[in-house]
């Protein structure tokens, strides 16, 4: 016994074991994989020193008895469950289940690690399925049918108890079992049977497997110990373990996969932001521990030794020697001495016995011991032990072929490098789970078809295959655990985890489970080896007998369909099958489900693949089903017509051509009037004829059948099948008509609105016996056949560019309608859509009247539809501003919670607006509402809560629908408030303009003008147009109430659930608070037009735009089209326009192109018909228009900006429409005269944004357009982000990563590398964050990019370049794009770039740039550029850059190359005309400034060279002066040479260099004249500073009243600021007493109200702000965190008329002042008394620690976190969040600190945290360190530069006003600028003549000592006024 005791151990509860079956068959006891709950036991496979290759599948671990009696109960009552079972019982049976689970639980735990004896009672846990050893006594076994059966259960239950007995006569019941023994496994509730394997029978499907059961003949089991339950920790690597191996350094994890048939081992790249979210299940290792017991397993040791087992293949990692002789250069440094010796690489091997296989794990750290255990997670360093090598990373591509190589090769060498080091990346044991579910379900996928090719397969594996496939459904969904499975054909993918979902698609993929399913859908269809012929034929599958089959085909296509949602390189992967699935459309397989589902919004897909056969496939389809009258087919094609509700042109082409054909006419029913009854009645003389009714017929089969709809509609409502079928046919096909019209498209809507006219479809709209789907259908069709086509264009409603003669000199509305609908055209239009709109309106007061509101899902479809046609009538401007007040009381009573019905009859008091009586009817009625809505007692008939909201009691989910359709209702009132603006405005300028005419009259013509307006009284108007007591301002509140309801209805909808209308109405909610804001700020924006210039520019541009707009809308009609259908494959859209034939990128700074060579002009291209021809040329000729008016020649051919222009331009929408031309699809290769389009619409966008800092950002929002290839669109890019700080600070890296991939893909072009220069800096400042990111991603492409000439060969090859003169400045050429790699190189190096700088020493050294320079024929441009960069990354750097103040480098190029070229250039000829500007620019300005900034650099100082080299020093110096003394210099380039002279001179005395007599005194003498000219300059500049500035718009015949007018203007708006500012914070502060109490704006009782309760609404808004964040919408987000912060705020002084507006709006919307306290839920902690904590806000009734718990009870302080964490990319909402996070923690609030505690120690929240903190801390580090060190060469004249948006932000901060200082508008500001600057440039000049640049100063905000001196100098000249 002590022998065996020392040799073994006991077996203990909780070690994992393996059973080995000894005796007539010999085998472990294993499972057949995740799929099959089998037990078997395969010979085979393996003994016990031979284990087998899925020893996973042998491994159990010993559990003790779990109890099953209340689980028991509860699974048998629900199986019973019925409607008769008690629900509270099954809760109850439910809980105790539970109850019982945690028990065996905690049980397990206590008897883990006790010796296990014989007698005992266990449980087997299978580890890989986590299931239990179940026996089932009730059923027979499979194949031996006297045996029970045993399998794998996943919960176990009383068949799981298993006796262990002891085989040995030496063993008895109650001694310690000893591992190594054989058992015999008895159930308990079996009798005297045992666990056996059935010698005789094998399994059908698994030959040599064994079937195990339970009978009565004994069979031995061997126990053989895997793990001990001591070494199963979850923090140690241990065998059995699976892990992925991370590559530190690569930042990539080692990853297996197949390449061309053949297994590979590689770091896998990824394109991915976070390496480490690449999860691949490629990428999964089992840790093999390698033991003296081939079944041991055990935890891995430092001195183990280790195999890795690759999970989905079963090969293991191995090395052997590479052949591979491809340069590397960490294999080269890893080699060792023997440059020749071998060298290995990572494969893998299918065997576990290969020696090759071995590894040792060498530790990263120091660790106490050798034999200490390996921790998981630990960085370690593989060492292959067979050849003794460390693993190392190479760069060397395995896939060489591919564009973009993923895979590089692994390398193994004989030095160790300690910086390849692996991360062990534990996995988690679900996501073994589902990749062990995948790999076993390809295999028996794979089995299956391939049987089914051969055409054999049995009953059972047809039900096998099935049950598989469902279970993959399950498993996609996340639902394969759940107790109720819904029908898998009904599985929808909602509201599941998208990472788990995205993972198990990602699954399906990878392990080739999609590619198993189409050899499933194509293999019984394929014609037998053995020439039986197929399967089946697809045309029987609707034979009831392959009904099996067919049910197996819908699930493989229902999987395929899950498994692409919303992921795209799923979607990719199928779309490849597409031409097959086409084959299958149309058996009832859902094949074309899957097709549509794919094709769902997928734009790029749906336009790769669906061609003109697809089509006709789908049409032909339609026909063969429209007998039975299948509706599928129509609603497939209207899918492809639409991708996300956006039309795609080319596919409805197609349909329409296919579908509108001749033959195919068939397939649609035709629609008639038919006129029932006329009768003639004779009057007198008159005939009159009465048409009785009409009747809608609908004929088909070529007029042979027809049915009126009406008679259709009745029979379907009586339950007639076959005319509901018809009418469900006919709304389908109506709804293919609307979508083949969507967006305009007038190929459809030009042949189909003949048949289909307004009057017809408005009939069939009004007629309330059709269904209701059907009106709507037909609702849809009007808008988008007749009502959303040319000449309808959507009206701008608030107009900014102002003829100042069109301005009324009183206004009213009617005036203001009048003045609008002058227009006939439109006139004509709406009389024809006037009996449309009057059913629009109808309808909607019925909804009201009727209280329809909602209730009826079906009518919900007609009331969506009209609703959407009423945004388009009134957005395309059919509605006055009288019907749209009118129009808002329906909508807002449709939204509104309280649906009141007033008076006995039913009827709301609409308030018809006629000229006067109206509004004061309307008031008489605010009385009535008011009473009403304060006592909620009605005049007329009882109380009825309103039954708005469906969701209060019925259905508790959100019917989009009626989401939708209030979105819909929001956006109309967007307009609206838009539409009241403009009327504002206007109101405004009416008032200016009769004020301007009365000045003009009193004071006559002499004296006229601003000084005579009486600015005072002009306040006092303004303020009547907001709201008070006159009528108008009654009716501009738009609902009757004084806004009540209308705030009302905007709380009500931000309390829905459905994001996008919360957003809407949160928009709509700060716009109701900040109206006089708004009017403010737009009114600042008008653009007033009072000179006749002026006018006509306005009245050409109107013209332009509207014909611009209409051919760009109806360019399929006119734009070209190859002959041949089958050449032009899709749209080739703006792909391939960088291929521009004959049409030559013209050189920067030439002026419009004159007419010659114009493809247009010259008439070159394809051949055209006349029509088409003209329509190019007018495009061609407004866009030149529109070019000149954007800029101006300016001097030297510079293009100079048209500010005003430009302004009218955007203000005007030109931008727009060019936008939409860009997107037109053409012919690139063939239609030479549309790319002539294209160039001159670029072009026109260049000059728009040119130096006009607002366009830019209006292009910037299009971004996208732009970024493709092309050359045209880089040139574009470029311009909108010239010169602009803010845009280029928020470059985003996509774009930057776009670009250079464009330099590698699509050719060295210098247009792409423009760009990068355009964003690394701007004019006066360099982007710290631009700079690393384009170095990063040049580095990064590496070679493609970076292209330079420093070998021999190269170097030769360059200067042939130089030398051949034509490639000189030709864009295209290698050494342009040379050069502007080197200027961009020098870029990124600007402003003292640590980072970049070193990397770019690495890629031009010193020697290469002087061997460069000093060439006898480099050209000036590639000097230039070379000499700039040895400044930037040398010379004026960070960091000293020792060797060029010690070397000889610099000197060499003072005499060898400087010198000379100073000599050339002071030598040439006095004839302007062949004067080599190239390098005179080249001599003045780049190497003045070089030698300035080398002689002054701090680090020069120190260097001795200079005493050595005096003599190059004086030669230098009088170089210069020569230079200096050239007749042609400007006055830059002397400003330039004369400080470059001036720094020279300086050195020479600090060192005591002599210098020739003469030339010093000449020297002296020039610095003399310098003092003397810069004093003169001064006394100038001072002088235009004094006098005053005007602004003229341009000269006319009275310049004089242009001023005055467009002075009075701004005059107007610095006073109305000045009058509204204290009402403009009073209105806006209303806002947060709203948000104190929103519930008391909700009568008593309906459901809203309770919502809103106790901070109800806070959280709603609360939640939201989140959601925001991530749909970008970052705006709304602020607003809503300055307005919490609001709450907490102290109560501010708004002066006398802030708090009297303030106390009228709260009067009005809460009928009672004081208010009551703010409700709150609970009360704080502690009372507070003292501190800040303890201010009484008077607004909320409580104090501010209160406020700020009840804040937090809502859910900030989570909001806080999560925002932070959230907010790394937007600096702005960082910067809100933290301001909200210090207000809500002001006082040191304890609760919030705790809470906020608390939220950041629960999850890994507080490193995510914390981590954004760190890095706006280092950044801003960053920023301090490359602000705070000055260039040197421009001490002092550089101004610091910042981070423009935040130095904006600062100012504005400081410019917040305070009581009775001024208020600066933009203007006065930019002319307080202008003089600021001028004095900066007269100091400049004063201290020593430095040059100043004109671009170079951004001058700092004032600072608020000057303001409060303005301020103090208007009050005194007030008083004296």
């Amino acid at each position: 016994m002590g022998e065996i005791i020392g040799s073994a151990s006991f077996l203990h509860m909780g070690d994992i074991i393996s059973l080995y079956a000894e005796g007539s068959v010999s085998g472990f006891l294993s499972t057949l994989g995740l799929v099959d709950d089998r037990c078997v036991v395969c010979p085979e496979s393996g003994d016990l020193t031979n284990i087998p290759k899925k020893f996973r599948d042998c491994l159990f671990r010993i559990c003790p008895m779990n109890r099953y009696a209340s689980q028991k109960q509860f699974w048998e009552a629900a199986k019973k469950s019925t409607e008769r079972t008690d629900p509270v019982l099954l809760r109850r049976l439910h809980h105790a289940a539970e109850v019982e689970k945690k028990q065996n639980e905690t049980e397990y735990r206590k008897c883990m690690g006790s010796v296990i004896q014989y007698g005992n009672v266990v449980q087997l846990l299978h580890i890989k399925s986590n299931k239990y050893l179940t026996v089932n006594k009730r059923l027979p076994a499979l194949l031996e049918k006297n045996a029970m059966r045993v399998s794998l259960d996943p919960a176990g239950n009383e068949g799981s108890w298993f006796y262990m007995f002891p085989f040995y006569k030496l063993r008895s019941n109650g001694d310690n079992v000893v591992v190594g023994d054989k058992v015999i496994l008895t159930p308990v509730n079996a009798g005297q049977q045992v666990l056996h394997v059935a010698a005789n029978y094998e399994l059908l499907d698994m030959p040599g497997c064994k079937e195990v059961n339970v009978v009565n003949s004994q069979t031995s089991w061997k126990i053989s110990l895997f793990l001990e339950h001591k070494e199963n920790e979850e923090d140690i690597l241990k065998g059995g373990d699976v892990v992925r191996l991370f590559h530190a350094e690569q930042e990539k994890f080692l990853t297996m996969d197949e390449y061309k048939k053949k297994q590979s081992v590689f770091l896998r790249l990824t394109a991915r932001t976070s390496a480490t979210s690449a999860m691949s299940s490629k990428a999964l290792w089992e840790v093999e521990v390698v033991q003296h017991e081939p079944c041991r397993g055990g935890a891995g040791h430092w001195n183990s030794i280790f195999r890795f087992k690759h999970l989905s293949t079963g090969h293991y990692l191995a090395a052997e020697v590479d052949e591979d002789s491809t340069p590397d250069n960490m294999r080269d440094k890893l080699r060792g001495v023997d440059p020749t010796g071998p060298v290995y690489h990572l494969i893998s091997v299918p065997y576990s016995n290969d020696l090759a296989s071995l590894f040792e794990l060498d530790p990263t750290t120091l660790t106490s011991r050798a034999d200490s255990l390996v921790p998981q997670n630990s960085y370690v360093r593989l060492r292959h032990l067979l050849t003794s090598s460390w693993v190392h990373s190479t760069s060397i591509p395995i896939d060489r072929e591919e564009e973009k190589p993923v895979m590089s090769k692994v390398g193994c060498a004989p030095i160790k490098e300690d910086k390849e080091a692996f991360a062990i990346i534990a996995v988690k044991p679900s996501e073994v789970k589902d990749l062990d579910f995948a790999t076993d379900a390809c295999k028996v996928l794979e089995n299956v078809s391939v049987k089914l090719e051969k055409g054999i397969i049995s009953h059972n594996e047809r039900k096998s295959l099935t049950n598989l496939l469902q279970d993959i459904i399950y498993f996609i969904s996340d639902q394969e655990n759940d107790q109720q499975r819904p029908d898998p054909l009904e599985v929808e993918l909602e509201g599941i985890n998208s990472s788990v979902l995205r993972d198990r698609q990602k699954l399906l993929r990878e392990q080739d489970i999609l590619k198993q399913l189409f050899r499933i859908l194509k293999a019984p269809f394929i014609e037998t080896k053995n020439g039986d012929g197929p399967l089946l034929k697809i045309e029987e599958l609707s034979d009831p007998r392959h009904a099996p089959y067919k049910y197996i085909f819908r699930l493989c296509y229902r999987i395929l369909r899950l498994s692409q949602k919303d992921y795209r390189k799923n979607q990719e992967n199928i779309a490849k099958h597409f031409g097959f699935m086409q084959k299958q459309i149309g058996y009832d397989i859902l094949a074309e489900d899957t097709m549509t589902a794919l094709l769902h919004n997928n734009r790029k897909l749906l336009e790769k693949h669906i061609k003109a056969d697809e089509i006709e496939t789908f049409v032909k389809l339609v026909q063969k089903n429209m007998k039975d009258w299948v509706s599928r087919f129509l609603d497939y094609l209207s899918e492809l017509c639409t991708s996300n509700n956006v039309a795609i042109p080319v596919t409805q082409e197609l349909i329409c051509k296919s579908v509108l054909s001749e033959q195919n006419s068939k397939i649609l029913i035709q629609t008639r009037l038919n006129p029932a009854l006329e009768e003639v009645e004779e009057e007198g003389e008159i005939q009159v004829v009465s048409v009785q009714s009409e009747d809608v017929l609908l004929t088909w089969d070529d007029d042979k059948n027809q049915r009126s709809l009406a008679d259709l509609a009745r029979t379907a409502k009586q339950g007639n099948q076959e005319s509901s079928l018809i009418l469900d046919y006919y709304r389908h096909q109506l709804d293919l008509f609307s979508n083949m019209c969507l967006d305009r498209q007038y190929l459809a809507i030009d042949n189909l609105s003949n048949h289909l006219d307004p009057d017809l479809i408005l009939r069939c709209m009004e007629n309330d016996r059709l269904p209701y789907f059907l009106r709507a259908s037909f609702c849809r069709l009007m808008l988008h056949m007749h009502v959303d086509r040319d000449p309808q264009e959507e009206v701008k409603p608030v107009q900014y560019a102002r003829l100042w003669s069109d301005i009324p000199l009183k206004l009213s509305i009617s005036d203001y309608d009048s003045n609008q609908a002058q227009d006939h055209t439109r006139e004509t239009v709406r009389s024809r859509f006037s009996k449309t709109m009057n059913f629009v309106e109808d309808y909607l007061k019925n909804v009201v009247d009727k209280m329809w509101t909602f209730s009826d899902p079906e009518q919900n479809k007609l009331t969506f539809e009209v609703v959407k046609l009423a945004r388009h009538l009134i957005y395309f401007g059919f509605y006055s501003f009288t019907d749209l007040l009118r129009i808002t009381k329906t909508l807002l009573n449709i939204l509104d919670c309280t649906t009141v019905t007033t008076f006995s009859n039913g009827k709301i008091p609409m308030g018809e607006v006629n000229s006067e009586g109206g509004a004061i009817r309307s008031l008489s009625e605010m009385g009535v509402m008011l009473t009403m809505l304060t006592t909620g007692i009605k005049p007329g008939g009882p109380i009825t809560p309103g039954k708005a909201e469906p969701t209060a009691n019925g259905s508790q989910k959100t019917d989009v629908l009626v989401m939708e359709t209030k979105s819909k209702i929001i956006e109309i009132l967007q307009f609206i408030l838009d539409v009241r603006l403009d009327y504002r405005i206007t109101s405004l300028l009416s008032i200016l303009k009769e004020r301007v005419g009365e000045s003009e009259r009193e004071n006559g013509p002499r004296r006229g003008g601003i000084r005579g307006i009486d600015l005072e009284r002009i306040g006092e108007q303004a303020e009547k147009i907001f709201g008070g007591d006159g009528e108008e301002s009654a009716i501009l509140d738009l609902d009757g109430t004084g806004g009540k309801i209308f705030l009302r209805v905007l709380l009500h909808l931000v309390m829905h659930d459905y994001p996008p209308l919360v957003s809407g109405a949160l928009k709509l909610l700060f716009r109701h608070f900040s109206q006089r804001q708004e009017v403010l700020r737009s009114f600042g924006q008008v653009q007033l037009l009072v000179s006749d210039s002026d006018v006509k520019s306005y009245k050409q541009i109107k013209d332009d735009l509207d014909d611009l707009r209409l051919l760009v809308e109806k360019s399929e009609l006119w734009v070209y089209k190859a002959v041949k259908q089958e050449d032009k494959k899709g749209d080739e859209d703006e792909e391939s326009k960088d291929k521009l034939p004959l049409v030559k990128e013209e050189p920067r700074g030439r002026r419009q192109p004159q007419k010659q060579g114009s493809a247009i002009d010259l008439d070159i291209g394809p051949p055209l018909e006349p029509n088409q021809a003209r329509n190019y040329k007018t495009i061609q000729q407004i866009l030149y228009r529109m070019n000149r008016m954007c800029v101006q020649a300016g001097f030297g051919g510079n293009l100079k900006p048209r500010k005003h222009e430009q302004r009218l331009l955007r203000n005007m929408g030109v931008h727009k429409v060019v936008l939409d031309l860009l997107q037109i699809p053409f012919d690139a290769k063939e239609d030479v005269r549309m790319n002539e389009l294209m160039r001159l619409a670029h072009q026109f966008l260049q000059n728009f944004c040119l130096g006009n800092q607002n366009n830019q950002v209006l292009l910037h929002k299009h971004l996208e357009l732009f970024m493709n290839h092309g050359q045209l669109e880089a040139k574009t890019m470029c311009a909108i982000f010239q010169d602009n700080a803010v845009l280029c600070n928020e470059v985003n890296e996509k774009v930057v990563q776009h670009f250079v991939q464009c330099i590698e893909s699509h050719g060295k072009h210098v247009q792409y590398l423009r760009f990068l220069q355009t964003i690394v800096h701007t004019e006066n400042q360099f982007i710290r964050r631009c700079q690393d990111l384009v170095m990063q991603e040049l580095v990064n492409a590496g070679e493609d990019v970076l292209i330079f000439y420093n070998d021999k060969a190269s170097f030769n090859h360059f200067l042939e370049m130089m030398r051949s003169e034509r490639n000189r400045m030709d864009d295209s050429s290698p050494l342009c794009y040379h050069i502007e790699l080197v200027r961009l190189l020098a870029c990124c190096t600007m402003g003292k770039n640590v980072y970049t700088e070193i990397k770019c020493h690495s890629l031009l050294p010193l020697d290469d740039i002087v061997k460069m320079v000093v060439h006898k024929d480099t050209i000036p441009e590639v000097k230039d550029a070379y000499v700039n960069f040895l400044t930037h990354c040398y010379i004026d750097t960070e960091v000293e850059m020792k060797e060029i103040y010690t070397s000889n480098h610099m000197w060499d190029l003072f005499e060898k190359s400087f010198l000379l070229d100073m000599a050339v250039v002071s030598n040439a000829t006095h004839d302007r005309k062949h004067a080599d500007t190239a390098l005179e620019q080249y001599v003045t300005h780049t190497l003045t400034d070089i030698i300035t900034t080398f002689f002054k650099s701090p680090f020069f100082d120190q260097s001795t060279t200079v005493q050595t080299r005096q003599s190059v020093f004086v030669q230098l110096l009088g170089a210069v002066f020569r230079v200096a003394q050239c007749s042609w210099l400007t006055v830059e380039q002397k400003m330039g040479v004369e400080n470059c002279i001036k720094t020279l001179a300086d050195v020479a005395k600090s060192r005591g260099i002599a210098i020739p007599s003469d030339l010093d005194i000449q020297v002296a003498t020039m610095f003399s004249k310098v003092q003397l000219l810069s004093r003169q300059t001064t006394s100038k500049w001072l002088q235009a500073t004094r006098s005053p500035k005007r602004e003229l718009t341009s000269t006319s015949l009275h310049p004089r009243m242009d001023r005055t007018v467009i002075e009075g203007l701004h005059d107007i708006v610095s006073v109305l600021e000045d009058h509204l500012k204290p009402l403009v914070q009073a209105e806006v502060s209303v806002l947060v007493d709203v948000l104190y109490r929103p519930e008391l704006l909700f009568p008593a009782g309906p459901d809203a109200r309770r919502k809103c309760e106790n901070g109800g609404f806070i959280r709603r808004l609360i939640t939201h702000t989140t959601a925001l964040l991530e749909d970008k919408q970052d705006k709304l987000c602020v607003l809503i965190l300055q307005t919490l912060r609001e709450m907490m705020s102290a109560d501010t002084e708004y002066g006398d008329k802030g708090d009297a507006l303030r106390s009228s709006l709260l009067y009005r919307y809460f009928g009672k002042i004081p208010l009551p306290p703010m409700q709150c839920v609970v009360a704080a902690s502690l009372p507070v008394s003292h501190g800040p904590g303890s201010k009484f806000l008077i607004r909320a009734q409580m104090n501010l620690h209160a406020v700020q718990c009840h804040l937090d009870n809502q859910g900030s302080s989570n909001l806080i976190v999560d925002l932070v964490i959230k907010s790394a990319s937007s600096s702005r909402i960082f910067t809100e969040v933290v301001e909200f996070g210090i207000a809500l923690l002001e006082g040191g609030n304890q609760d919030i600190q705790k809470s906020l505690f608390t939220k950041l120690c629960s999850g890994d929240t507080s490193q995510a945290f914390f981590k954004v903190f760190y890095d706006k801390m280092y950044e801003a580090q960053q920023e301090i360190k490359s602000t705070v060190t000055v260039n040197t060469s421009d001490m002092s004249a550089r101004i610091d530069v910042k981070d423009p948006s935040k130095e904006v932000e600062k100012a504005n901060r400081k410019r917040r006003p305070v009581n009775g200082h001024v208020v600066l508008t933009e203007e006065g500001r930019e002319e307080l600028d202008q003089a600021a600057l001028s004095t900066q440039h007269a100091y400049c000049s004063v201290r020593g003549g430095v040059q100043f640049e004109e671009n170079g100063g951004s001058l700092p905000p004032l600072t608020p000592g000057l303001e409060d001196l303005l301020a103090e100098k208007v009050e005194k000249s007030r008083e004296k006024e």
